[in-house]
């Protein structure tokens, strides 16, 4: 079995909890929030692993690997990872991100303070010498997927693909319920979906910004939420930072994924239910 130790990218406590082989639970918390992963050897040189967490950041920078492909699907919440101190890539719900292991020279975080989804793991050279004939049988080719992983300017990002939605939602489903036999099949069936990509075509895709526009925008909600009782106009916003009302709105939404009406909405409604639940 490969030995590559996924847990290097998690910068959190991590407790491991009672599971059934080859699954295996953690309860994992920092000083940012608190989640739940479960992964699984699915094949030699394949790990997957299922993230539930309720964290701003729990990501930690790893040595760059060519011979290891990171295939991250997101479920729910956000994901921002900072490439090479230049800028940052943002992944929403329904989204595929593929890359090598350590493209990124620092570690992801949530900037809506959650994320779900699941993370495969191929180490290339022991898949290929354990699985070979599985693979050659089923028609798999992984140069191809490699190829684009190691090559592509950033990460690969496949947006709301409903082909990828059919197989990772009941992989998903066969991680939380330790149901092996179906993980494998779905591993399998998504590397024949991602054999048939067109690589090039995800080469400009949008929802990237530099660090300065990453930096706005993040400026921007620390002072929206500071005080709640505040309502700060565009026209204020605009005057503060210095940046005009169509930068600060456009990068607010690709961090935060919604708009700053929308996103106050729902954070003081979020705050009201916490502060209710505390004075029970």
């Amino acid at each position: 079995m490969g030995q590559y130790n996924w847990t290097d990218h998690y910068a959190a406590h991590m407790q491991q909890n009672d599971s059934a082989y080859p699954f295996q639970g953690y309860d994992i918390a920092n000083e940012t929030g608190s989640g739940k992963l479960i992964s699984c050897a699915v094949f030699q040189g394949v790990q997957a692993v299922y993230n539930d967490l309720y964290m701003y950041h729990c990501g930690k920078a790893v040595p760059k690997n060519d011979g290891i492909i990171e295939i991250s699907y997101c479920m729910d919440g956000r994901y921002e990872c900072e490439v090479s101190k230049q800028y940052c890539f943002y992944v929403s719900h329904g989204d595929l991100s593929i890359g090598t292991v350590g493209r990124r020279e620092s570690g992801g975080s949530f900037p809506v303070n959650r994320y779900s989804g699941l993370t495969f793991f191929l180490e290339i050279a022991v898949f290929k010498e354990q699985c070979g004939f599985i693979l050659q049988e089923m028609g798999i080719s992984l140069d191809g997927i490699l190829s684009a992983a190691v090559q592509h300017p950033r990460r690969c990002i496949i947006h709301g693909a409903d082909q990828i939605d059919a197989i990772i939602k009941p992989a998903i489903d066969a991680q939380i319920n330790a149901d092996v036999s179906l993980l494998k099949l779905k591993v399998l069936e998504l590397l024949l979906f991602l054999g048939k990509v067109d690589f090039d075509s995800l080469k400009d895709m949008p929802a990237y910004l530099n660090h300065a526009q990453a930096a706005l925008a993040k400026d921007v909600q620390r002072m929206l939420v500071s005080d709640l009782s505040a309502h700060l106009t565009l026209d204020q916003l605009s005057e503060k930072y210095c940046a005009s009302q169509t930068a600060i709105k456009s990068a607010f939404r690709i961090v935060y994924g919604s708009s700053i009406r929308d996103y106050m909405k729902s954070y003081r409604l979020n705050e009201a239910q916490r502060l209710l639940k505390e004075t029970e």
